[in-house]
């Protein structure tokens, strides 16, 4: 088991201790999956024979997830530095368990509905400016915990600027029409600035230092709010990160010329446990002669 002291510290937390079983069952996924390797069989056409790669089991938690992701950054960074865009930083925050909350809802929001509304009101959100607003312009997300509840918020960012009539649009759209969160506090627009000439000068370590508090290498200096912040993204496959189309191109890498290979199947090894407890994840099932 990875050790994590604050799943110790779960146990007797004021308002986090209902969530240490969830937090248990995600490092124990963790754990399992430290191992397992991915197999990839497949056919040397030009060989006329059988051959096989080893990949390791890949999650949002995993160095080399992390890895590739920071390839993409780089990309991302290249493409920003090339096209120096205005630059405007939001972040969405929605209704915590608050006073405020439980006057205007009768009850405080929970984390996993937090997460919930911020999901569905950034959606909504983007379409607005997206759509009636800016359209086409590219941006990025990225989720990160509030360090002292654990509750999740967004920051985002859109290569463009915003008026003053456009930004109360969004903060009365967030508010009132969304209601995830209340005019003031819920939607902020931090600054607006020409990249690389503010504080955002490389987008690569701007993403890592939201990302870092997902990172497996990390975990053992978790506090017990970040633990049930990842705990719960993991149990509802709520993702970290997301872009425009037209960033998420940038930063896909050219794709492997693998024609002279036929694939034959994929599957799920535990190395502890020896080739029998494999498991076949696909398997191609035009190759006849395979099997």
């Amino acid at each position: 088991m990875i050790r994590v002291s604050s799943l110790r510290r779960l146990k007797t937390h004021k308002r986090l201790s209902r969530y240490h079983n969830l937090c248990w069952k995600f490092l124990t996924y963790l754990r399992d999956k430290e191992n397992i390797q991915i197999m990839i069989e497949g056919y040397d056409n030009r060989k006329e024979d059988l051959v096989s790669c080893v990949k390791p089991y890949m999650h949002r938690w995993k160095p080399e997830y992390m890895k590739a992701r920071i390839a993409k950054f780089y990309l991302l960074d290249e493409w920003a530095k090339n096209n120096p865009l205005p630059l405007s930083l939001l972040t969405f925050t929605t209704y915590h368990d608050s006073a405020y909350a439980r006057r205007k809802r009768g009850k405080g929001y929970t984390i996993e509905e937090s997460w919930d509304n911020l999901k569905t009101g950034f959606r909504k959100a983007s379409l607005l400016i997206r759509n009636k607003i800016r359209t086409g312009v590219p941006y990025y997300w990225i989720a990160e915990p509030q360090p002292e509840s654990g509750y999740p918020h967004i920051h985002a960012g859109y290569f463009t600027v915003f008026t003053d009539a456009e930004k109360d649009r969004l903060k009365n759209h967030w508010s009132r029409v969304v209601e995830a969160g209340n005019y003031k506090h819920g939607l902020d627009f931090s600054f607006e600035q020409m990249h690389k000439s503010g504080e955002v000068k490389s987008l690569r370590n701007y993403l890592l230092k939201y990302l870092a508090k997902t990172f497996i290498e990390t975990i053992p200096d978790w506090s017990p709010e970040e633990l049930v912040f990842n705990a719960i993204a993991w149990k509802e496959g709520y993702r970290f990160f997301g872009c425009s189309r037209d960033l998420s191109h940038i930063m896909k890498r050219p794709a492997k010329n693998h024609k002279g290979y036929t694939w034959l199947s994929t599957t799920m090894h535990r190395p502890d446990r020896g080739h029998e407890e494999d498991t076949i994840i696909r398997k191609n099932p035009t190759w006849k002669i395979y099997g």
